[in-house]
């Protein structure tokens, strides 16, 4: 589902253009992997805007280039993180969680207490390993399994039984920016709403079938049928569960005193959604992506 090339908000060159850029996309995206200009200087830059053309590795070469852009002129100098191997996590927050966003972006050296060894890249690659294990930890009650899918993480509701949650969070958001930023890779994988928080898109109701499948699987069954048949009453509210409470809340004001009709059911879907997947996590999202986006 590319841009359609010939929506009216297009210039008339630049729809010609994407039009071709489709139908040639495999050449185009070969010129593109072997070219040494920056896409967004090339002659190719519109596709900056466009980029469902580009092929992953296009894209991603060209989020590098953009970091590397940002970052021209600055002097990096080597931050020693100091950190005991059984509390890995726990030292590296107590390090660095207070930095600035600026010594952040300077390059980490890992120091293990009471181990001899020079870190020349090995014993980074092995922190980002271990922290990006860690911060899983069902010690910390920061993330949980998607009960979707059960491989992906999702913001853990019930995060605030740790006290210092939102700390966490942020340093959480940092450490994974850093990853991105520093090109490591990680053992860490999200549910589709959780990357689509990072991006700022909106949730839709098809995000939750890896998020909660029982749940999505009852949307699906609201949407295909009609509501008087469904056999029992929804309102505008939803029940959440917390430290073993249930408690019912109102998806607009006064929710539970009005009820899904037919012709409303898509506002309860779409809301019912954004709740699950936004509102019960709203403090903890907020916290996680301002960490991030204090380094990308």
């Amino acid at each position: 589902s590319v841009v359609n090339p010939a929506s009216p908000a297009l210039p008339t060159d630049t729809a010609k253009f994407l039009k071709f850029a489709e139908t040639h996309r495999t050449v185009l995206n070969q010129i593109l992997r072997q070219s040494s200009t920056p896409l967004a200087d090339g002659p190719f830059s519109v596709l900056v805007d466009h980029t469902r053309i580009l092929d992953f590795d296009v894209k991603r070469r060209y989020f590098r280039q953009e970091l590397e852009r940002i970052d021209e002129g600055q002097r990096r100098e080597d931050l020693a993180v100091h950190v005991r191997r059984e509390h890995v996590f726990e030292d590296s927050f107590r390090d660095i969680h207070r930095r600035s966003r600026e010594e952040w972006k300077h390059r980490f050296y890992i120091v293990f207490e009471g181990e001899e060894g020079q870190d020349a890249g090995g014993l980074l690659r092995e922190w980002y390993l271990i922290m990006s294990r860690e911060i899983f930890n069902p010690n910390y009650a920061l993330f949980m399994i998607s009960p979707g899918d059960r491989v992906t993480y999702t913001i853990n509701p019930s995060s605030h039984c740790n006290s210092n949650h939102l700390s966490y969070f942020k340093f959480v958001g940092r450490f994974l920016a850093k990853a991105v930023y520093d090109n490591k890779l990680l053992e860490c994988y999200f549910t589709r709403s959780f990357y689509k928080h990072i991006l700022s898109k909106a949730v839709k109701y098809t995000d939750m079938e890896s998020e909660d499948y029982a749940f999505y699987q009852g949307l699906v069954f609201v949407l295909e049928n009609a509501v008087k048949d469904l056999g029992y009453d929804l309102s505008f509210s939803t029940e959440i569960q917390e430290f073993g409470k249930t408690e019912v809340r109102d998806l607009k004001p006064n929710g539970r005193n009005i009820p899904v009709t037919e012709d409303n059911k898509k506002e309860y879907i779409k809301l019912v959604c954004v709740e699950k997947m936004t509102g019960a996590i709203k403090k903890q999202l907020h916290a996680f992506l301002e960490g991030f986006y204090d380094i990308i």
